[in-house]
């Protein structure tokens, strides 16, 4: 799986609002401190809104805060507002595109990596990003 720019934007501005989730940031100062296109974050943040992860308010004291807790967004709820439902091959959903589906060799392995990595998205919220205990004792791998 590779992270889109877009859910990349949307996860960096949803950590650099969960920082402080009541204070209002306006879409200039999101874009500014996490170097993403005003027009592509205005996008981003319409589907973040739509979903129910941000609030918006408008006018000149307007911004966005977070709609719930840093501890109540998964990245599973990220994922699916920017990139839909999970399904890491087209045939999972069984909707008759592949005409191997019934007997493919490769959908128990792509059902169980798909499996895991809801898992961990489901596990993973924004609050864990933010206290950095996602991120530490990794080490990346090239």
């Amino acid at each position: 799986m590779q992270v889109t720019k877009t859910l990349d934007y949307a996860v960096r501005s949803l950590t650099y609002i969960g920082h402080e989730p009541i204070v209002k940031h306006s879409m200039k100062e999101i874009s500014e401190h996490q170097h993403i296109p005003l027009n592509y974050l205005a996008k981003i943040m319409r589907r973040l809104v739509k979903k129910g992860i941000v609030r918006s308010m408008v006018g000149p004291y307007g911004g966005y805060t977070l709609r719930k807790a840093p501890g109540d967004i998964s990245l599973r709820d990220i994922y699916e507002a920017i990139e839909g439902e999970i399904r890491i091959v087209d045939c999972m959903d069984g909707n008759g595109i592949c005409q191997l589906h019934e007997a493919c060799p490769q959908l128990p392995v792509w059902d169980r990596v798909q499996l895991s990595m809801v898992k961990i998205l489901e596990e993973t919220t924004l609050e864990q990003m933010l206290s950095d205990r996602g991120i530490r004792g990794f080490t990346r791998v090239n």
